[in-house]
């Protein structure tokens, strides 16, 4: 019998949460919402987010590059 490993409960609301949390910082904050554009992964993204009080791991942010800000434009290359 094969199992896969799903995610925990509730671990898609606490992405969705936290990218929401993220989003609204980076309408207020032009200065997060550059340094998360100039910043060259997306683990250094979830870094920067982090020092900010937002946990988002970065398959998440990856998932959502184009709707982080506003414009829809792709942050990270792939």
């Amino acid at each position: 019998m094969a199992t896969c490993k799903l995610p925990a409960r509730g671990a898609g609301h606490a992405s969705a949460a936290a990218l929401h949390q993220l989003k609204t910082l980076l309408q207020h904050d032009p200065s997060l919402a550059q340094a998360l554009r100039a910043s060259p992964t997306t683990e250094a993204a979830a870094r920067i987010a982090a020092e900010h009080g937002v946990a988002v791991s970065p398959e998440a942010l990856w998932r959502h590059r184009g709707t982080l800000v506003r414009g829809g434009m792709p942050t990270w290359r792939g």
